[in-house]
């Protein structure tokens, strides 16, 4: 009798669907861009948006109704601004509701639009193990870098970190990208703010660079060896730690490091704030080699999906907004969970 009547089964009557209240699908066609949706957040990214207009959204709901600021929507009709992030209520039919935190991500609209280089490797179209000739940039700047020299070229590696593909440095060949003049715009001051989304493998006791702006006295972001504490330096003067503490080896993480003029620099990990030093700092503005910059400077094993460099210090809003962008783009995890305002 008890088999019969089902007595694990929900109380008669019950609907599981009257609960239901989830955006399954987000996107803005008009910008071609699809969101990504992890738990309640729903984060879409422009590579050439320069200014916000209010847009229409396309999505798919499991609730009775959705609302924005109180206000209905209906998907392919209601028209929002993505100035600031939308917050989207779905109630189920029950009554019950859950808020989305939607958040458009459109770095060449931050710090004044000051993005100088952006490079993602899920822009090159390449087959596993290619060589990347060169590195196209997306500031809309056209500061890509190349590389001439056959053997120093790095490699194009599909499926690297959360199905994405990632760009491979290795030291055993001096593997390394360089724009080498004519770069645009890559100095403007002390401030500057710099995102990489990369993984650590092996350094080298001669000084290992991720990145530089400027060549030799310019801009340098570079980890130590043998521990991979990452610094920020004057080429070939000093450098200088900001957390102090060792980056994971062998594990993607992204690092950003901001700096106000000589007043301050901060380091973040995921959009967690590692560390700040305020005392130190260094003048950037006797680079010898104007308009040049270079990914590895040949003595770094490497691998890195995505890179994005202001000539500007970032707010913290905006900060923010990258690092959620950066997170639910590659599955990072972090004790933040801002996605900015």
């Amino acid at each position: 009798m008890k088999l019969a009547l089902g007595l694990n089964s929900l109380p008669c009557g019950t609907d599981p669907s009257l609960s239901r209240k989830e955006i399954t699908s987000y996107s803005i066609p008009s910008l071609g861009l699809t969101g990504i949706i992890s738990g309640n957040q729903i984060n879409l990214a422009s590579e050439t948006l320069t200014s916000f207009s209010p847009l229409i959204a396309h999505f798919t709901t499991t609730g009775s109704s959705v609302t924005v600021s109180g206000l209905e929507q209906q998907s392919g009709v209601s028209v929002n601004s993505y100035t600031t992030n939308l917050i989207y209520k779905v109630t189920a039919r029950d009554g019950s509701s859950q808020d989305y935190t939607v958040t458009l991500t459109a770095p060449r609209t931050y710090g004044s639009g000051s993005l100088r280089i952006w490079l993602r490797a899920d822009s090159l179209t390449l087959n596993d193990g290619d060589p990347v000739v060169s590195w196209n940039d997306l500031s809309g700047f056209g500061n890509s870098l190349p590389q001439a020299v056959v053997s120093a070229r790095p490699s194009y590696k599909i499926n690297q970190i959360n199905n994405l593909p990632a760009i491979q440095f290795r030291q055993a060949t001096s593997q390394r990208l360089q724009l080498l003049g004519g770069g645009t715009g890559l100095y403007v001051s002390n401030s500057g703010s710099f995102f990489v989304v990369m993984k650590w493998i092996l350094t080298n006791a001669i000084g290992s660079s991720i990145f530089n702006l400027h060549i030799t006295d310019g801009r340098e972001m570079g980890i130590t060896h043998p521990t991979g504490i990452y610094q920020q330096c004057r080429n070939n003067l000093t450098c200088y730690t900001i957390s102090g503490s060792p980056l994971p080896q062998n594990q993607y993480l992204a690092i950003g490091s901001v700096q106000n003029l000589l007043a301050s620099q901060n380091e973040f990990w995921n959009g967690d704030l590692k560390g700040n030093v305020t005392a130190g700092l260094q003048d950037y503005s006797g680079g010898t080699s104007p308009g040049q910059a270079f990914i590895s400077n040949g003595f770094l094993d490497a691998d890195i999906a995505e890179l994005l460099y202001f000539n500007t210090a970032l707010s913290q809003n905006e900060i923010d907004k990258v690092f959620c962008y950066l997170r639910l783009k590659y599955n990072l995890t972090s004790t933040t969970t801002s996605c900015g305002l």
